[in-house]
C-alpha cells in the first residue's frame, strides 16, 4: 500500500500566507516547494527554510530602511576615504575600529569632534 499523494493548493497556501503578512515567504514559496519536491525534503525542513527566506527578506528590509533613515551617504568606504585630506586622522586606527572588535569585547569607544555643520 503506498502513501496517498496530498494535492496541495499552491495558490490558497500563498494567501494565507500574505493575509499573515508573510510576504518574503509568499515570493520564495514557489521556489522552495519545487525544492522540496524535487530533493524529498522532510517537511519541517521545508518550513524551517520558509519561515529563514521570511526571516531575511525582514532583515534586509530593517537595513534598507535604517539606512535610508540615518541619511548616511551612500558609496562612502574607506576604501576611497581620502586620508591625506585629513592628515590628522591615523588610518590604521580607522582600520582598527572598522573591524568592529570592540563591540564583541564590549570596549566603549568615545569618539569627538565639532557637530556636522550639514545638519
Amino acid at each position: 500500500m503506498t502513501a496517498a499523494h496530498v494535492r496541495l493548493d499552491i495558490d490558497a497556501t500563498r494567501d494565507k500566507l500574505g493575509l499573515l503578512g508573510l510576504g518574503h515567504a509568499v515570493d520564495a514559496l514557489e521556489g522552495l516547494l519545487a525544492e522540496a519536491v524535487r530533493s524529498e525534503l522532510a517537511a519541517h525542513v521545508f518550513l524551517d527554510r520558509l519561515l529563514d527566506a521570511e526571516r531575511s527578506g525582514r532583515e534586509e528590509r530593517r537595513i534598507r530602511t535604517m539606512l535610508k533613515t540615518s541619511k548616511i551617504p551612500t558609496g562612502q568606504t574607506l576604501e576611497n576615504f581620502d586620508f591625506a585630506f585629513q592628515p590628522a586622522i591615523e588610518r590604521s586606527r580607522i582600520e582598527t575600529l572598522a573591524t568592529g572588535a570592540w563591540v564583541r569585547n564590549a570596549e566603549v569607544v568615545l569618539m569627538q569632534g565639532p557637530p556636522d555643520p550639514a545638519s
